[in-house]
């Protein structure tokens, strides 16, 4: 199975807090048959967040979790129509969630979180993730 496809690219939502957005991650997860304990993965996310921020800048935040409520390796992307309180200082509005299963096989956590860090270092990327209408071409950016 594909890491993202446009099933799993939300865009211009309304979500009106981090759980929400959290929460909205996790459903996504859920209706693609890609979690084992969709609890858990939520649990395994904010506590990564209680860790560190996943805020990036530019109104990205990329929460992730290696868990055992995952079952397939999944990358997700939502829009939301206006931000959201991330933490105490940032707001969020481009989400780009990362879900890897506890055995992470070939360190694939690290491999897709570097994939995704270069791509933002991409502005034509980062445009496109920003403006665009089309799942599809958010996908291809993504896969580029």
């Amino acid at each position: 199975m594909e890491l993202i496809s446009s099933l799993l690219i939300l865009l211009d939502v309304h979500l009106n807090s981090k759980e929400a957005v959290i929460e909205k991650l996790a459903d996504l997860l859920e209706e693609n048959s890609r979690l084992n304990d969709r609890d858990r993965y939520i649990h395994d996310v904010f506590e990564r967040e209680d860790i560190v921020s996943t805020f990036v800048g530019d109104m990205i935040v990329i929460p992730h979790a290696i868990t055992d409520g995952v079952k397939i390796a999944s990358l997700l992307y939502i829009r939301l129509k206006e931000p959201v309180d991330w933490n105490e200082d940032d707001q969020a509005k481009y989400i780009l969630g990362i879900a890897v299963p506890a055995d992470n096989v070939n360190n694939q956590h690290l491999m897709i979180l570097s994939s995704v860090a270069k791509k933002l270092l991409d502005d034509t990327i980062k445009n496109k993730l920003f403006t665009s209408t089309s799942k599809e071409e958010i996908l291809a950016a993504l896969l580029e």
